[in-house]
């Protein structure tokens, strides 16, 4: 919390967050260093030396651990875009907690349980070992040593069979799973927009919408909190001051309970409305839109038309939406170059103007005076002040009519009066409500909502994209650029990607200099893709897409689920060390660590769990994240107490029939290499 206010980080979903997700890994390095000196205490060692030599021998695998869990979170800070913006203050916390937790693992923890830790002696004035006298452990430690035994056995079938279950959850991840980048979980508000033939009055318009304000205010009370009707503008969003503003338009906000308080959600209660008012008479747009989940990213798809001409932007435009008109799924096409209200133009002849001594300048001024004045002169009375303007314009109830224009004389340069008619024509044509451009030129956007249990915005765009991939040949000097959530998906996965890359990067580098291996960091590593398998079954039985927020759960699961198999390593080269052959090692190591490992995991999960299931409070935007990491160490954790044995052991048979070495680096007594390079 003081770095946090240091670095100008409030307490926010973001950053609570953060803080949910390290509140199961801070007790991780103190559950090693505990359980380590309770053992040892169990054996019948002093308190004092107990806690010295507990917290020693695996001091450098539980720093090792916490360095790859912040290894694992670290890129996710120089992540790009909004999005890398929109998550930053989730490694900061992460990371400023875990070295806070280190430091006092190492130091503190050490110093308490050598001083109020005590252990229960029998009448022999033995210590009891409280493990042996628990019999459902006990059991489970049986049960382990069964399966581990028989796993490294089997090991090459065992890793085979793993190995084929891993493909079959990327066959899945990819090819069945949809991905969507923030799903509309959560949403507790949408709009109704309409737009009216253009001049309707604003009574007129009110009058329209008043049917639709009957059908939401019919909603069940335990789903309506509240609707706010606009007539006369519409905004993108509740705090858009860059609206739309005219007579013909309206907008109704409808604010509903908080989602956990009603059976439907928003999509479903939007698709009751749709069909209620689809049979709505006056407008000729109307459509019901949800704001997105999330950072704004924009709509789900977004086609910018870039050109010149307005009139070859609209064709283009109105292509896009008969074919988007065609795709099952797609929702309220809309583009944003509507006309707006009846505006009159003053189109020079240039020709004629010149020869009438004239430029466009003049002319323009001349046309302005008529209708907003033009300052004569000042005069000053005797004792004033202030000089006062004089104008000069048209009468007003002349301005007012149209043939106004036949009366307008221009001077020219010569001093003459030139009618307007003989150098300019008038013309009465739809005015542009906005213009908008994009790297320096107009661009008219084409957008659509999606309905996700039909399609998703990348599969939308795709289809955009395919059909419309030689519109630039067909229209010279026109482009189309694909924005909203398909340009923000791409950038983020892309982002993430590098985040994934870089975070397995540092993590080998990390787990090599610990291990003094270049091949024993991969046998840890291959806990990450386990991890997989996890966070795929996970999201196919509840049913739900992938979406960032998942993939960011993915990247911070690097760094979690190594810390297991670091422990579980470490101790079978201190065994195999000591002289234990290899296959004891390897099943001694896991008994020892079944205990530690088991509560490291369940803390863990234990404080993402009501963050992904709502025990406490439901936050669905969140759920994803939590998610994937809960079942991810789940799946992780009972895959490295098993298959990582098999793992070691088959990279070990590789070693030796490679090198004539083993995997293992010995070191002696004074610290150097005495046997052994990978």
């Amino acid at each position: 919390f003081i770095v946090m206010g240091m670095m100008g980080i409030t307490i926010n979903m973001i950053s609570m967050f953060g803080l949910i997700i390290v509140l199961g890994m801070l007790v991780d390095d103190g559950i090693i260093i505990a359980e380590n000196v309770y053992r040892y205490m169990e054996k019948g060692m002093p308190p004092r030396q107990a806690a010295v030599k507990g917290s020693e021998e695996v001091m450098g695998a539980v720093t090792t651990a916490v360095f790859t869990t912040i290894a694992a979170f670290s890129p996710l800070l120089f992540m790009t875009g909004i999005i890398g913006k929109f998550i930053r203050d989730i490694p900061t916390v992460l990371i400023v907690a875990l070295l806070a937790s280190l430091g006092e693992a190492l130091i503190i923890l050490p110093c308490h349980l050598a001083d109020f830790v005590k252990i229960k002696y029998d009448e022999h004035k033995k210590p009891v070992n409280m493990a042996k006298e628990l019999r459902w452990f006990k059991k489970l430690v049986a049960l382990y040593t069964r399966i581990v035994t028989a796993a490294i056995r089997r090991k090459y079938k065992v890793v085979l069979g793993f190995t084929v279950v891993l493909l079959l959850c990327g066959f899945i991840a990819f090819g069945v799973l949809k991905f969507i980048l923030f799903p509309s979980a959560g949403i507790n508000y949408f709009f109704i927009r309409g737009e009216a033939p253009i001049g309707t009055p604003l009574q007129k318009t009110n009058e329209l919408i008043m049917p639709v304000e009957e059908i939401v205010s019919h909603l069940p009370p335990e789903e309506l909190d509240a609707y706010v009707t606009a007539v006369g503008q519409i905004a993108e969003d509740r705090h858009d001051p860059f609206g739309n503003q005219s007579s013909n338009l309206v907008q109704l906000t409808v604010y509903l309970t908080p989602e956990q308080d009603r059976k439907r959600n928003a999509d479903e209660i939007i698709e009751d409305i749709r069909k209620k008012t689809k049979d709505i008479q006056g407008f000729t747009d109307f459509r019901l839109d949800k704001p997105e989940a999330g950072p704004p990213v924009g709509k789900p798809v977004e086609a910018r038309i870039r050109g010149e001409n307005f009139d070859i932007l609209d064709k283009i435009a109105a292509e896009y939406m008969d074919y988007l008109r065609t795709i099952d799924g797609a929702t309220d096409i809309n583009w944003d170059h509507k006309p707006g209200k009846e505006e009159i133009r003053v189109k020079v002849n240039h020709k004629e103007a010149t020869l009438a001594g004239l430029n466009v300048a003049q002319i323009a001024k001349t046309v302005r005076a008529v209708f907003e004045g033009s300052i004569a002169t000042k005069i000053k009375p005797v004792k004033a002040e202030e000089e006062t303007d004089v104008t000069v314009m048209f009468n007003k109830k002349d301005s007012k009519r149209l043939d106004v224009f036949k009366n307008i004389l221009v001077r020219n340069n010569y001093g003459n009066l030139i009618p307007l008619s003989k150098v300019a024509a008038i013309d009465i044509v739809p005015g542009s409500t906005n213009i908008h451009h994009l790297d320096g030129k107009r661009v008219v956007t084409v957008s659509c909502n999606v309905d996700t249990d039909k399609t998703t915005s990348l599969k939308v765009n795709k289809m955009l994209s395919d059909r419309f991939k030689g519109i630039q040949d067909r229209y010279m000097g026109y482009s189309v650029k694909y924005g909203g959530e398909q340009e923000e998906t791409i950038d983020s996965l892309k982002s993430l990607l590098n985040a994934f890359l870089y975070a397995f990067l540092i993590i080998y580098l990390i787990l090599a200099s610990s291990f003094k291996s270049i091949i024993q960091p991969f046998i840890i590593m291959l806990a990450i893709p386990f991890g997989l398998i996890g966070v795929v079954i996970a999201f196919l039985i509840h049913g739900m897409p992938l979406s960032f927020l998942a993939v960011l759960g993915i990247v911070g699961l690097n760094g979690i689920v190594v810390n297991d198999a670091i422990v579980l390593v470490d101790f079978i080269n201190k065994l195999r060390m000591e002289g234990m052959d290899r296959r004891t090692s390897i099943i001694t190591a896991g008994q020892m660590r079944i205990r530690p490992v088991i509560l490291t995991t369940i803390t863990t999960v234990g404080g993402l769990s009501t963050v992904a299931y709502g025990i406490g409070g439901k936050d669905p935007f969140l759920v994803p994240m939590a998610l994937s990491i809960s079942w991810g160490l789940i799946f992780a954790t009972a895959l490295t107490l098993i298959v990582i044995p098999c793992f070691y052991s088959i990279v070990d048979d590789v070693a030796i029939i490679l090198t004539k070495k083993t995997s293992l680096i010995r070191m002696d007594k004074v610290g150097n290499n005495s046997e052994g390079h990978l």
